[in-house]
Order: structure tokens, then sequence, then C-alpha cells
């Protein structure tokens, strides 16, 4: 058993790397018993549950500058799928529209929504709907997500799907369309809900437990994890104070990238605390969860306005 779990964790290191080149960071648990990866988990965006009016998604998306998006069309006639990774990586400024040019792509007809990108023999298809939605940035809109299934996107549940969204979605409606229109089941709720804790997304793990509001019933190895994992997070502001004095002490060309690197974590861990606590039955530990997330928020804001 543990032969099986060391090397699906490793094939799970090594997706994340090539994936890392391709788009946005993407790694998870591949089971409820694999959840041994959270030291090594990618940093996070910051996870807010709280749920986005769909007018309001429809309001940002039509936010964007058409002229924008006409100039990039024009300046790039006819782009490949397998040309995506290089071409935002070489264009950083195509990255604040990267959904709506992949849209436009498609809809031109340079590719497909279900071309295939790369294939991976344990994992799947990874294709241009996947680039899309795994490299939003936390801001795909619903109406973005309806649109690439309409596209024709093939938006399931197959494994690349579980860590592109435990990943990369904190949009509640998102989240809420994607477990209707990929038919989640409870038999995917207790692998997901790791997910969700290794990443800190607590927009996902709250749909889980609107969907099916039963605790979860877990084996030795994931109870101790959970406790290990929790006795982390308790201590996540003694490494803070470390990591924050590093950067104190990194060169000036260097800090911009570790404080990123440095509020992701901070966010991650707060997020984690926040789904510990909601998976606690002990009223004491909840409290401190509790006590631990909040002195992990005071923190995030201080060290959104310093300057180093």
């Amino acid at each position: 058993m543990r032969f099986v779990i060391g090397f699906t964790l490793v094939l799970t290191t090594v997706i994340a790397i090539w994936l890392l080149t391709q788009s946005a960071p993407l790694n998870a648990p591949t089971s409820s018993a694999s959840a041994h990866i959270s030291k090594k988990a990618q940093e996070l965006d910051e996870v807010k549950p709280t749920k986005a009016r769909p007018e309001t998604q429809e309001k940002n998306s039509e936010a964007h500058d058409t002229s924008v998006l006409e100039q990039a069309l024009q300046r790039h006639p006819h782009v490949a799928a397998h040309e995506l990774g290089n071409l935002f990586k070489n264009n950083p400024e195509l990255k604040k529209i990267r959904v709506d040019f992949i849209i436009a792509l498609i809809e031109r007809g340079d590719m497909a929504a279900d071309e295939l990108i790369e294939d991976f023999q344990f994992w799947g298809s990874y294709t241009v709907a996947h680039s899309a939605v795994g490299s939003a940035h936390n801001d795909l809109t619903l109406e973005q997500f309806n649109k690439l299934i309409e596209l024709g996107a093939d938006v399931n549940s197959q494994k690349l799907w579980r860590l592109v969204m435990a990943r990369q979605q904190i949009n509640s409606y998102v989240l809420e369309k994607w477990y209707t229109h990929a038919a989640i089941g409870p038999e995917l709720h207790k692998e997901l809900s790791f997910d969700a804790l290794a990443f800190g997304n607590t927009a996902l793990y709250d749909v889980l437990k609107n969907q099916v509001d039963v605790p979860l019933v877990l084996n030795e190895e994931e109870e101790k994890y959970i406790a290990q994992l929790i006795s982390e997070v308790k201590s996540a502001l003694n490494g803070y104070a470390q990591l924050k004095h590093q950067l104190a002490e990194t060169s000036d060309a260097k800090k911009p990238r570790l404080r990123r690197d440095l509020i992701n974590r901070l966010q991650r861990w707060r997020s984690q605390a926040q789904i510990l606590q909601a998976m606690s039955d002990s009223e004491s530990e909840r409290a401190e969860l509790r006590q631990v997330a909040a002195q992990l928020s005071e923190e995030l804001k201080k060290i959104k306005f310093d300057h180093y």
C-alpha cells in the first residue's frame, strides 16, 4: 500500500511540474490517503468563501477592453493549441485577457475547445479548455465557463478536471455548475474534500458540504494526516516569522516574488485553518483554529501594506 501511495505521489509531482511550465501550478492529493503533499502544495491566491452574484460576474467579463482583445487577435493571426503555453509565457500582457483570448481563438477557428495539448497516460487528456480554466487566475466567470462548454469543452469529473477545479476555481457558481454538469457524485466527495484542504479552497469545501452535509468518515491514515496538518497550521505563525525574516534579508530584485509567495502561503494556511475548523468535532480545537485564522488574517493585512 505504501508503494502504491508513493508511486501515485511521484506521478502527481511529475504532472504538476509539467503543468507549471504550461500554465498555472497544479498539484493535489490523488486520493484521501495521499494527502501527505500538504507541505509541498502549491501556494494559492486568496480563497474567498463568499459567492459572487452571476450578474456581477457578467459585468466583470464585459469590463474587459474589447479593443485590447481585438488588438491581440490582430497581432496573432493564427495560434495553434500547442503554442498556448509559450504564447502566454512570452507575452505577459495576454494573461489579463487569457480566458477571453482563448475563447476568441476557438471562435475564430484556430483551435477546438477540446483539442489535445498533451496526453497523460495515467491522467487523461490535457486540452485547450483545461489551459483556459486552469490558468484563469481565480477570476473565471460563470459566463466564460458556460461559453467554453457551449464551444464544445468536455468538462467532466475525470482526474485532470478535479485537479484544475480544486487548485484554481474559487467562484462558487462556477464550482456548482461544474458539480452538476460533470455529474459529481458522493463517491468523489472525500477525495475532493482533501483536495480542497490541501489547496485551501474553502469555496469548493463549502459547495461539497452544501451538496452532501455528512461528516467525513476517515480511516487511520487520514486521521493522522489531519492531526499533522492541524499541528502545522497552528504553528504557521512561527513559520511565517522565519520566512518574513528571510524576505527582509533578500536582495531587492527578489523581494517582489518572495513577497507574493509569502502572501500566498499565508492565504493557504488561513484557508486550511478555516476548513479544518469546519471538519473538527472538538469545540476547543475549533476555537483554537478560529483564533489562528484570525491571526493569519491580521498578518495578511500587514504584509499587503508593508514595503520592503
